[in-house]
């Protein structure tokens, strides 16, 4: 199997967005940041906020706003013209915007949280604060992967009985099998806005639930669909979960206590009165985004390999090599997938090991098992 044409200039688009987008956030940031535009922002706020935390507050809503309007042509394009173009988009403009608007509200406030918690430290505890805010983010991923099925997913789509009670049972036995708790087998009304495929398992403990799209029940057969929950089921029993979560706190917290350095040794310079002030957000940012760039590809990397791991569990559970390769060959269809991207594409923007290296997996297995 080979990437189509379609999806390789699908993902040639795709590839030049993100580019186009760190660009586009570079160049904003050192904009307001140079020009004096957070400095003048806060100042005009302090007349309605004379609380440090509710200016802070009112702050980054109004920055948050700011970005939000020049973004919007961007992320419209990609969000819903290249989805449509394309034809794996099945939402109207109107959806769109209705879900967009819910997805930034729903942003604002974690953002919100998160950096009314940051400042408290920044302003608090000055000499640690990057280790309390790594402890922070540790425990805001938790939070927030844990309430994601039951308010999260509800925001966006409907909760629908599996129909196919044959199908939930197998699921709710595999599970069982390997004395994992699970809540119970659900559908969401995927097809109302993408043609593309997807499943997942969410949350923790007695309020584990896999989810299934409609439009995936309708493209795979049962042992396809069975080879997706197990490689889910094989992270569970990996605990990858919080392998991902404890991963991405350490190297937050690595990140932290390196723009501790750069940020003490260049906030005077722009004319920050000290390391918690809010006006020097935006500087925060950039630091942060240029250090997460160069962390990306190790982030990615490590989970990547967690990804295989529980590609190896989905062949072993399931036993049927070939059902794994026609599930992925399937998805590639469907997703537009891009089967083998340049190492540096791979490194820099798959989380997940390439649907050809993955396919080249299953057939290694199936040759080690004969």
């Amino acid at each position: 199997m080979r990437t189509s044409p379609e999806a390789k200039n699908y993902h040639r688009i795709k590839n030049s967005l993100f580019v186009f987008n760190l660009l586009f956030s570079l160049i904003v940031l050192l904009t307001v940041i140079f020009s004096g535009f957070s400095i003048w922002l806060k100042a005009a706020l302090e007349k309605y906020a004379h609380n440090p935390l509710f200016l802070s507050g009112i702050y980054i809503t109004a920055l948050s706003l700011f970005f939000y309007i020049l973004g919007l042509p961007l992320e419209l394009y990609e969000g819903y013209y290249l989805e449509r173009r394309f034809k794996l988009s099945n939402q109207s403009l109107a959806g769109y915007f209705k879900d967009n608007l819910k997805k930034s509200l729903l942003s604002l406030v974690i953002v919100l949280t998160a950096v009314e918690v940051l400042y408290l430290f920044l302003g608090r505890f000055a000499q640690i604060w990057w280790i309390l805010a790594a402890i922070a983010w540790f425990f805001l991923t938790i939070i927030l992967a844990k309430i994601t099925p039951n308010i999260f997913v509800p925001l966006f789509y409907k909760y629908l009985p599996l129909k196919d009670i044959e199908l939930r049972n197998k699921i709710m036995q595999m599970f069982k099998d390997s004395g994992t708790r699970l809540k119970d087998v659900y559908m969401i009304d995927f097809s109302s806005k993408t043609k593309k495929l997807n499943a997942a398992v969410a949350g923790f403990g007695n309020n584990r639930r896999v989810i299934l799209t409609d439009n995936l029940l309708s493209e795979l057969s049962h042992d396809e669909i069975l080879a997706i929950v197990a490689h889910e089921l094989g992270h569970y029993k990996n605990k990858d979960t919080i392998k991902i979560i404890s991963f991405g706190a350490l190297v937050t917290g690595i990140m932290f206590f390196l723009s501790d350095m750069i940020l003490r040794k260049s906030f005077a310079y722009f004319g920050y009165t000290s390391i918690a002030d809010i006006a020097g957000f935006p500087l925060f940012c950039l630091v942060m985004l240029i250090l997460g760039l160069f962390s990306l590809p190790l982030q990615n990397g490590f989970i990547r390999s967690l990804e295989t791991q529980a590609d190896l569990y989905s062949l072993k559970s399931i036993g049927k090599a070939d059902v794994f390769i026609s599930m992925m060959e399937k998805l590639a269809a469907k997703n537009l997938a891009e089967l083998n991207p340049s190492k540096f594409i791979e490194l820099m923007l798959y989380d997940h090991p390439p649907i050809g290296k993955r396919i080249e997996l299953a057939r290694r297995f199936k040759k080690d098992e004969n």
